[in-house]
């Protein structure tokens, strides 16, 4: 009998092994398509990079940031693509680091959760020129993830329907 109900124990653990398996493999395989779907919003950009940002969304705030390089006088086009959020976030896109007081946002926008979304760096500098009063460029900006705070999130073991991510993808002018 002991026997018996240790086999059941042990098949038991592993389909719930094999369903969290099984759930991560599709995310992760929506992430690719989605990566796909951003880098055709690119055009007539050409790509230059990608950055996937996945988080757990928890009980209180939390804001995840993204380091982006401007290089030489380009233009650039950036594809938020939102479509692996259970719940909604913020993105911000700043001159500086978080750490910074004098920092500008240059750009915010909500309500991404299911979208694409498109920013371009000829905006960016044009914002950051305006209040900045200069004439300089953006040499890198940073992109600021503001996660919103789910009430009964499990902080300690997230489930699946707590996980998301936003792919970021990168396109430059030729």
């Amino acid at each position: 009998m002991k026997r018996i109900l240790t086999l059941l124990a042990l098949f038991g653990i592993a389909i719930l092994f094999a369903q969290t398996a099984s759930n991560l493999t599709e995310f992760k395989e929506n992430i690719a398509a989605q990566k796909a779907e951003a880098k055709t919003q690119l055009n007539p950009y050409r790509f230059d990079g990608s950055k996937i940002t996945y988080f757990n969304f928890k009980t209180y705030k939390q804001v995840k940031e993204v380091e982006i390089y401007l290089f030489n006088n380009t233009d650039y086009r950036f594809s938020f693509n939102g479509k692996s959020l259970p719940n909604d976030i913020t993105i911000e896109i700043y001159d500086k680091n978080k750490t910074e007081s004098d920092r500008v946002l240059l750009k915010s926008f909500s309500e991404i959760q299911g979208k694409n979304i498109l920013v371009e760096s000829a905006e960016l500098n044009k914002t950051y020129q305006s209040k900045k009063n200069t004439n300089g460029r953006l040499k890198r900006v940073f992109v600021n993830y503001v996660i919103t705070a789910v009430a009964g999130a499990q902080n300690k073991q997230p489930t699946m329907k707590e996980r998301g991510a936003v792919v970021l993808v990168m396109g430059y002018k030729n």
